[in-house]
């Protein structure tokens, strides 16, 4: 028997072949040697010893053909085969096939399609049979479906699951018309719909194509409990046992179903069915089948839907094919034809189901229904029907699918909107620009809320939408290297309605991703359009700029308030910042722009930029505004000049803003638009800035205004020299110049170098009351600096009149300098007399220091001007006054003050100067010579007394008030003996006591002293009233300091007027002893280490 071991497969396969055509014609039956029960056992030995699948199948065949001819072994068949249905492995499915084959041919008999014995009876079998052998074998089918519904489809093994739901659909598709179905086939649906929550892909399959043959057998009553039972368990409606209209009418039950599709409750509910183990929800592939249908308003398409449905690899087997959609594609087409305009909307979404399953079934029906060529590169026939295939669907159903693709982005299902993005990005690539225009709007929408959407994926598909979308945009916006009038239309169009929606609310959006994506297309588009932006440009640079500071790294944000524990300065962040200003992406965008702007499109920015400088939040979006004004001067000047005025006018308001660096960029602004302003808004400027200065003095905003000057120095120099008189003009940049601060004064220098440049000495002989115009006003402000700061401008005026007028021959007094002269007295001077009168200030002494600068260059007009004489002793009893109160410091200066006065007047004030000033150096003199240490180093104290720390002031005040009293003596007349004795036995104790600083300017005070008495007359009784030999005591005192040279060389020349002072009374037998005691001291001079010192008393010794 071919079933024994050893038989090789040919023989084996021949072997079936011969006995099944014996047995299918019966000829086994009966008083054959061969029964057809002993045909069955070596079948059923082959099938189970059967190593090679060509055998194997063979004896399949040769079973059903013993069951062809002998009807009462179909039972045992089929006991035989749902046994060894659950030992097949995943590798045998095709088995399953062949099986479900084998059983059709048995059952259905000569009713099955696959049964072909045309080549053995020319005849109908009938006519060999008779009529009723022909038939099916009901007693077999009902034991085949009984085990199928009952026991095979309910199992716990996946391979007698899978042979079910095979068997089923074989018999059902190679057995149509026989009678024996139609009892079952309810049942068949029952189990078939629990298969199709089967776990293997390809059980649910052969289910839902079963499912779909079974519901074309049925009339229009079973056709109905059919879809009401689907749509029952997929979208869980078990409440009740009786289905809708079950005691009414078909339409009832109709009305009842589109009810229930129209109602706003979901008919599929997500994981209804539970889940796999790799956590996949179970059925989604037939939950959106019946979705696509119930969107259809006729749940009955799902049977269709579901025989065209395929996304298992096993259709393209060759059992598969056999099974596949080919013989049923006309009739499924037939039935969805008159939905197909509503459908394919829905459809081409779903073939994009994040479910690969589902996408794979929604693909096969758009292939199966369309072609496989249904894509947008074919052409569409115009008008007709859809063509099978080649069809231009895409273009042909546009609005349709965009609408719906829209929808379903903003459903409540993750999946519907996952869906709706990706079916969207595919169908926005290469789409014509046309089609795009009405809808770009809502397409960027909705596109931007699924890139914010709560569920990753469908962010990733929104991202990827957007992608797409702005690639395309790009493309469509990107100017063409030649002329095209129909593209450059169609780019106009897109850009029409892109921009506006990204300016509003892409780049306004509250979500971080949107913000982001809508900036990075925006400044592409800035990029790539070009003249496509000109009538977007104002708003679209308004937008970059505000956006500047509004995506701002959090850290620079963060710093701002905590730059301080962070080592970081504010001034190294502003700077930092501003940088990153420089180098933005966004600001080369704005720069971009700014090459397409036209006179229309200027005027429509300039408010935009007028709001930011005025409102606009934060420093990086000033700073970029500051910078597209600058930008625009330089490359659109001609754009610019029209408006010049106004925004100089609103950047003048933003001057006084906190951030030093961001004031520096308005100045500079201002400094490039300064040419392009009118001669009367040029005025208003620096009435504003002079305004601004002293509205803020108490504020370092104050240094704004001299920014903005220096600007207009480097920028518009001779702007700067039209505008001599008014405010903001030479006086007030002469009054800025001496600014407490000195980063405030050095700003205000640059213009009043540009004044001085171009105006010269007109500055002090034509415009001098203008130059003093502030300086006047504030010497009596009530604040203290404004006082001091006042005065120096006066003085650095004084000084450039003094200078002029030492360049013009004293003798022309016609010269306008003598009248700047005069004009520089009278109005100045009773100024400051009355600012140095009343209680002492800090930095009083500033004013003092002014006033007697110009008593001294006004020394020439005073006294030929009644009105001015008596200022010089006014000063003086201001000075007097004034050096008996406050503190050693500022007492001191008014010493000095003094000294100056008295040198430069030339001032016999002696017998008013010297009583008070000798109680200073006797008062100062013996406090400070108090202290243990004091000698050579009595300076270089370090000690934590506040006596201690005052001896050093002390020490400069007495030696400035020895070098006034030397100033002071008298020119004109001499010393009395007790006012010469009282001066000198002061100088000499000093001399002997004091430290280096208070020896030198008593020695050179004794010095002047000396020579003054050497002149008293022929009597010259004055040098005897020094006490000659005290100061020759002095001398030696300090000819014998060893560390200071100057000391020294001070004490030399007290002896050089020592020799002269006692030549001039030799003849006076009281001086007999002094030039021996003088010679004593110089022989120390003599040996001083030092040559100066040493060839000097050389020099000395020579000459006497």
């Amino acid at each position: 028997m071919a079933g024994e071991s050893g038989t090789h497969p040919a023989i084996a396969t021949a072997w079936c072949s011969a006995a099944g055509e014996i047995c299918q014609l019966g000829l086994t039956a009966g008083t054959h040697p061969i029964s057809s029960a002993q045909f069955m056992t070596a079948s059923i030995a082959v099938v189970k010893s059967a190593g090679n699948p060509r055998v194997h199948e063979a004896a399949l065949t040769l079973l059903s053909d013993i069951a062809l001819g002998s009807p009462d072994m179909a039972l045992e068949l089929i006991e035989f085969l749902q046994s060894t249905a659950g030992s097949m492995t995943k590798k045998q499915l095709d088995m399953h096939f062949k099986t479900g084959e084998a059983l059709a041919r048995a059952l259905g008999r000569f009713q099955c399609t696959l049964v072909n014995m045309n080549w053995v009876f020319p005849l109908k079998p009938a006519e060999v049979f008779g009529d009723e052998a022909v038939g099916a074998n009901a007693a077999g089918i009902d034991k085949l479906f009984t085990a199928i519904t009952t026991k095979m489809s309910r199992s716990t093994n996946m391979q007698e699951r899978q042979a079910a739901a095979i068997w089923t659909l074989t018999v059902v598709q190679s057995c149509p018309g026989m009678d024996e179905l139609v009892p079952w086939l309810s049942k068949l649906h029952s189990c078939l719909c629990m298969l199709l929550s089967d776990r293997s892909e390809l059980t649910q399959e052969v289910a839902s194509r079963a499912l779909g043959l079974i519901y074309s057998l049925g009339d229009s009553s079973l056709k109905e409990e059919m879809v009401y039972s689907l749509i029952s368990l997929f979208g869980g409606n078990n409440g009740g046992s009786r289905r809708p209209g079950v005691d009414g009418s078909a339409m009832d039950v109709q009305q009842t179903l589109r009810q229930q599709i129209q109602s706003n409750e979901p008919l599929l509910e997500q994981e209804s069915l539970g889940q796999t183990p790799d956590g996949h929800a179970i059925n989604t592939t037939y939950k959106s089948i019946l979705s696509l249908a119930s969107d259809m308003q006729n749940p009955s398409l799902v049977y269709q839907f579901m025989q065209l449905a395929t996304h298992t690899a096993m259709w393209n087997s060759r059992c598969g094919a056999a099974y596949g959609v080919a013989n049923i594609i006309e009739q499924a087409r037939g039935a969805i034809q008159p939905y197909m305009k509503s459908m394919i909307p829905k459809l081409y979404r779903y073939t994009y189901d994040p479910s690969p399953q589902t996408q794979a079934a929604m693909k096969s029906i758009w292939n199966a229904l369309l072609g496989p060529g249904a894509s947008r590169d074919a052409a569409a026939e115009a008008g007709g029907e859809l063509p099978t295939s080649g069809a231009n669907v895409v273009e042909r159903y546009w609005d349709a699918i965009i609408e719906e693709c829209l929808a379903s982005m903003g459903q409540r299902e993750w999946k519907v909107r996952e869906s709706g993005c990706n079916a969207l990005a595919s169908a926005v690539s290469g789409a014509d620009p046309e089609l795009m225009v009405p809808y770009i709007d809502k397409i960027w929408q909705m596109s931007f809320r699924t890139l914010d959407d709560i569920k990753g994926s469908v962010r990733e598909a929104g991202l990827k939408m957007c992608q797409s979308m702005a690639t395309a945009t790009v493309t469509w916006c990107t100017p063409s290297s030649s002329a095209n009038a129909a593209r450059d239309k169609q780019a106009q169009a897109i850009i029409n309605g892109v921009i506006p929606f990204l300016v509003d609310k892409g780049v306004n959006s509250d979500a971080e991703d949107v913000r982001n994506f809508s900036m990075g297309l925006l400044l592409k588009l800035c990029k790539a359009s070009g003249r496509y932006l000109s009538v977007f440009a104002p708003a679209i640079i308004e937008r970059l700029l505000e956006s500047l500071s509004n995506m701002e790294s959090q850290t620079a944000n963060y710093l701002t308030f905590h730059a301080d524990g962070h080592g970081v300065s504010q001034e190294q962040l502003e700077s930092a910042r501003l940088s990153a200003v420089k180098s933005s992406p966004i600001m080369q965008g704005v720069e971009t722009l700014l090459e397409y702007l036209t006179p229309e499109s200027m005027e429509a920015l300039v408010p935009k930029l007028q709001n930011i400088i005025r409102h606009g939040l934060g420093l990086p979006a000033r700073a970029g505004c500051a910078r597209t004004v600058v930008i625009l001067c330089v490359k659109k000047a001609e754009l610019v000049r029209p408006f010049a005025s106004a925004l100089v006018k609103a950047i003048s308001g933003s001057l006084t803003e906190s951030s030093a660096l961001q004031r520096q960029a308005w100045a500079a602004a201002i400094g490039y638009m300064a040419p392009m302003l009118t001669a009367n808004m040029f005025k208003n400027m620096l009435k504003h800035l002079e305004k601004v200065y002293f509205d803020k003095y108490e504020d370092e905003v104050r240094g704004a205004t001299g920014l903005v000057l220096e600007q207009l120095a480097q920028r518009s120099p001779e702007r700067l020299c039209e505008n001599i008189s008014g405010p903001g003009t030479v006086s007030f940049v002469l009054f800025g110049c001496w600014d407490t601060s000195e980063v405030v004064g050095k700003a205000f220098q640059s213009a009043w170098q540009e004044y001085m440049l171009g105006l010269g000495s007109k500055l002090v002989t034509g415009d001098l009351l203008e130059v003093l115009r502030l300086p006047l006003v504030h010497i009596a402000a009530d604040s203290w600096s404004c006082r001091i700061q006042s005065a120096k401008a006066i003085a650095d005026v004084a000084r450039m009149v003094e200078r002029e007028a030492r360049a013009v021959d004293a003798s022309n007094q016609n010269h306008p300098i003598v009248a700047s002269v005069h004009t520089l007295a009278q109005t100045a001077l009773p100024e400051l007399v009355k600012a140095s009168r009343g209680r002492m200030w800090p930095g009083k002494e500033h004013v003092l220091g002014t006033l007697v600068k110009l008593c001294v260059v006004c020394s020439s007009v005073m006294s030929a001007d009644h009105e001015l004489q008596t200022i010089p002793a006014a000063v003086c009893d201001i000075l007097l006054k004034e050096m008996k109160q406050g503190e050693i410091p500022y007492r001191r200066e008014v010493v000095k003050h003094c000294g100056t006065l008295v040198e430069g007047m030339g001032l016999d004030v002696y017998s008013q100067l010297s009583g008070p000033l000798l109680q200073l150096v006797e008062q100062f003199g013996t406090a400070a010579t108090k202290s243990p240490v004091l000698g050579a180093n009595a300076m270089d104290i370090d000690d934590d007394d506040e006596g201690a720390l005052k001896r050093p002031q002390q020490l400069m005040l007495v030696a400035a008030a020895i070098k006034t009293l030397q100033l002071a003596l008298p020119k004109s007349q001499h010393l009395s003996s007790d006012e010469a004795g009282r001066l000198a036995g002061t100088l000499q104790n000093v001399a002997h006591t004091g430290v280096w600083n208070t020896r030198v300017a008593s020695l050179e005070c004794l010095t002047a002293l000396l020579k003054h008495c050497a002149e008293d007359g022929p009597t010259k009784d004055l040098v005897f009233s020094v006490g000659m030999t005290s100061v020759l005591e002095a001398v030696t005192a300090c000819a014998a300091e060893g560390k200071y040279v100057s000391v020294r060389t001070a004490a030399l020349g007290t002896l050089e007027a020592v020799f002269g002072a006692v030549s001039s009374v030799s003849s006076d037998s009281r001086a007999a002893e002094w030039p021996g005691a003088a010679r004593s001291v110089l022989d120390l001079f003599l040996k001083d280490p030092v040559p100066s010192i040493s060839d000097c008393a050389k020099e000395l010794a020579a000459g006497i």
